[in-house]
């Protein structure tokens, strides 16, 4: 019985991919859900608060390439029980200490630890389930992120109203430390050197790094979704703190579903099909940033509209992604997950910061918007072109 034949219990694994990259994500969510809290007790601005933002997704990018070798080197579980025990350090740290030094330090530290988070879950997932459910399988995994943003940006603007933000972030720690150690007895310790064996020596295949400028752009520009829009409908368009967080996290939480829909459509049509659908979300996320804008003049309602169809969109777009990165390079997912993070994140990196820059110095958000749907358009084009990328026939 292989590691690969016996990875044992698919949907436990799934499950605590989930987990792991729910709670490894956190602090980059975070900042954006307890800003008005943040800006009070330190006194910083909104591109400050977008800087925590931009440093923990863009140290995940600049590590990601280096991650999937350790991840290769280490194994999964290793791995991932790294990030988790990573982030729970970060987060009581910055509790501890309490400045916004300490909350720099936090988003770095966690930053570079969930690119091991990354990688390893999608080499852990991939050798679980079967092909036929990939995308299904590796958009749950990833469901995770949408959910913890989904409770966060539900739970965090309340708490922050009655709680300090330490706290809320030794909640944070507490629950990544939990995740390592369900992570330990659940997540297969797979490792190149067993894959190697069953498949033999593999490269990436040429243009592969059009995933990484795809992803860059797709990404980036829904970020904000996660980021902003909390603050936008509290201080662009009027709603309390707790209706824009209960807004913000409901459409999180119905992409992550349709996230789930989307990859069994996906599975349906089968490889060949997966990148052109990609293309298409990546189209509706571009429509969907305009809706957003608009309601500046239109109202909350439209507003609305816009962030529950670009959260489907972007996180539909991103499950399928995954999905076609295992199928363009099967035999060395963990280095292309790697190479694609380290554009994914980038993006993830650029836009929260350049975002609140762009509201501060031209007191409206009519521009970071229409920035973003941009910032889509582009990301559609490039990925038409990863269509061309590796075989899958």
């Amino acid at each position: 019985m292989t590691a690969l034949s016996k990875v044992g219990r698919g949907p436990a694994v799934v499950a605590a991919s989930m987990m792991v990259l729910g709670f490894g994500s956190s602090l980059g969510f975070f900042p954006g859900y307890f800003v008005a809290a943040l800006r009070d007790d330190l006194g910083i601005s909104r591109a400050q608060v977008g800087l925590l933002v931009s440093l923990h997704f863009g140290c995940t990018g600049l590590g990601s390439i280096i991650g999937a070798r350790i991840t290769e080197r280490v194994g999964t579980r290793t791995a991932v029980i790294a990030d988790q025990l990573i982030v729970a350090v970060a987060a009581w740290t910055a509790a501890v200490l309490d400045s916004y030094a300490a909350l720099v330090g936090a988003a770095v530290f966690a930053g570079f630890g969930y690119a091991l988070a990354n990688a390893a879950t999608n080499e852990a997932v991939a050798a679980a389930v079967p092909e036929s459910r990939r995308t299904l399988a590796l958009s749950a995994k990833t469901s995770g992120v949408p959910m913890v943003a989904l409770i966060s940006a539900t739970l965090v603007p309340w708490a922050s109203d009655r709680w300090s933000w330490n706290l809320i972030l030794m909640i944070a720690g507490t629950a990544a430390g939990a995740s390592a150690l369900i992570s330990s007895a659940v997540i297969p310790d797979i490792r190149a050197s067993q894959r190697g064996a069953q498949t033999g020596a593999s490269v990436l295949p040429k243009g592969f790094w059009w995933f990484a400028v795809s992803a860059c752009f797709v990404v980036g520009s829904g970020q904000p979704l996660f980021s902003w829009t909390v603050p936008y409908l509290d201080e662009a368009l009027g709603t309390s703190k707790p209706v824009a967080g209960a807004i913000s996290g409901l459409a999180a939480g119905v992409g992550a579903i349709c996230m789930s829909l989307t990859a069994l459509r996906a599975d349906y049509l089968g490889r060949a099909r997966r990148v052109p659908l990609i293309v298409g979300l990546s189209s509706v996320l571009a429509a969907s940033n305009l809706v957003i804008m608009s309601g500046l003049s239109l109202g909350v309602a439209i507003a609305a509209i816009g962030m529950f169809v670009g959260f489907i969109a972007q996180l539909a777009a991103i499950g399928i992604m995954h999905a076609a990165v295992v199928d363009r390079a099967p035999h060395a997912v963990a280095r292309a997950t790697g190479v694609t993070m380290t554009g994914y994140y980038l993006g993830a990196l650029a836009t929260p910061v350049s975002f609140g820059a762009l509201v501060d110095l031209l007191g409206t958000y009519t521009w970071a918007w229409l920035a973003m749907a941009l910032c889509s358009g582009v990301g559609a084009a490039c990925f038409a072109r990863t269509n061309r990328v590796g075989d899958v026939q």
